[in-house]
């Protein structure tokens, strides 16, 4: 049994790479949450926003929480933001969520895992408004963990988030000028660990996968035209 969760603890690290580390020089963002003490509440999450303009869009996304615990909860958020600002020769974005419950009693593990990738035909950035509201999510999904709230509850709030994302891609993203300097690759992450305000009833492990829809560039089929394409999305749960 003790190699059995080696094995499954090894497999989260290779696939999300060290737990809570977003790696900015490998286009990996990250959330990987282990969860192996009793009575209690562990939150991760990872945010980045990244600019490609190399034309290889292989970014990598990912949710892991993983819980082998007596009355405990285990999160896991990751969000990444891919801006494709040139033609892409290689376009292969993937994005996971992943949720394990390991010889738990009443625990309860939730993995959610979004990522945009958007094509936007040039050089762009956020307005002074959008970067605003963009650090107002984050500040607020960091909250979820401090304010000790159960997946349920979480899990009602992560609609309403990606909404507000997609409405600032949308309508603040603007081209480069002279007027403001190109912004670089962001990432940050957040850990929490607190005492449950609500001790689970049952044992429950859930992912939550969003694939967004974009359009990127790429001159293996018409330089002046658009090809869409969406991230490879996959979870996967054990009870």
């Amino acid at each position: 049994m003790r190699r059995r969760i080696l094995v499954l603890l090894l497999a989260l690290i290779a696939a999300f790479g060290a737990p809570g580390l977003a790696h900015a020089e490998s286009g990996q963002n990250d959330a990987v949450a282990i969860n192996t003490k009793d009575d209690s509440s562990l939150f991760k999450f990872a945010f980045a926003v990244r600019h490609v303009l190399n034309g290889v869009v292989d970014e990598e996304n990912g949710a892991a929480a993983y819980s082998q615990c007596n009355s405990c909860q285990t999160t896991a958020i990751a969000i990444e933001i891919v801006l494709v600002e040139a033609p892409a020769s290689t376009v292969t974005p993937t994005n996971r969520a992943i949720a394990i419950n390991q010889n738990c009693t009443l625990c309860d593990t939730f993995a959610s895992a979004y990522q945009f990738v958007i094509g936007s035909g040039g050089p762009v950035h956020f307005t002074q408004a959008g970067i605003k509201a963009l650090h107002d999510i984050r500040k607020e999904i960091q909250s979820w963990g401090k304010q000790g709230l159960s997946n349920a509850e979480i899990k009602t709030m992560v609609p309403d988030v990606i909404a507000r994302i997609e409405d600032i891609l949308k309508t603040q993203l603007v081209p480069d000028g002279n007027a403001e300097p190109h912004q670089g690759n962001e990432t940050e992450t957040e850990t929490t660990e607190t005492q449950p305000q609500t001790t689970p009833t049952t044992n429950t492990s859930t992912t939550d996968t969003g694939t967004v829809s974009s359009t990127v560039t790429t001159p293996t089929t018409d330089t002046t035209g658009t090809t869409p394409t969406t991230t490879a999305g996959t979870t996967t749960t054990q009870p």
